[in-house]
């Protein structure tokens, strides 16, 4: 559409009769007008192209704000039946409790890499923050199933 409109332009009048030193500055400045042209005028799908790394950026930071609120609500919940389960002495209702506070967290690292990849989050950090919940959800794996099996 660009190289449309550029090439429909008419061939200049006579301008015999006008000052050569005018003509010729109007002329410059209609060329430079001219071959600002394509970065100024954009059509609808330019626009949507140019646009889309923007939005997609904006959704992943939306949804890792829902994410992290959805996951603090989680942990608050689980760290109350968590508190009830260690005051009645049962401990293996507490280590499960503990498991899931660590598999929300998981969920938010899940979060955070679809930010990270989607340009919202520096990747960097999402990367990190993945690596200490793995981390934690091992140490918190092992220490269950140490607890579960039977002592020999």
């Amino acid at each position: 559409m660009t190289e449309r409109m550029l090439s429909q332009n008419p061939s200049p009048p006579n301008t015999d009769a006008l000052a050569p030193a005018i003509v010729q500055a109007v002329q410059l400045s209609n060329a430079e007008t001219a071959s600002y042209a394509p970065s100024q005028i954009a059509l609808g799908p330019d626009m949507m192209i140019s646009q889309a790394s923007g939005l997609v950026a904006q959704a992943a930071a939306n949804y890792f704000d829902g994410v992290s609120k959805l996951v603090l609500a989680s942990q608050s919940v689980l760290l109350k039946q968590m508190t009830q389960a260690l005051a009645e002495q049962n401990l293996e209702q507490a280590g499960e409790d503990a498991l899931g506070i660590v598999a929300t967290d998981l969920l938010m690292g899940a979060a955070a890499a679809v930010a990270a990849a989607a340009g919202a989050m520096e990747a960097e950090s999402a990367s990190f923050a993945i690596d200490r919940i793995d981390q934690s959800i091992a140490k918190y794996s092992s220490v269950l199933a140490a607890r579960k099996t039977p002592p020999q």
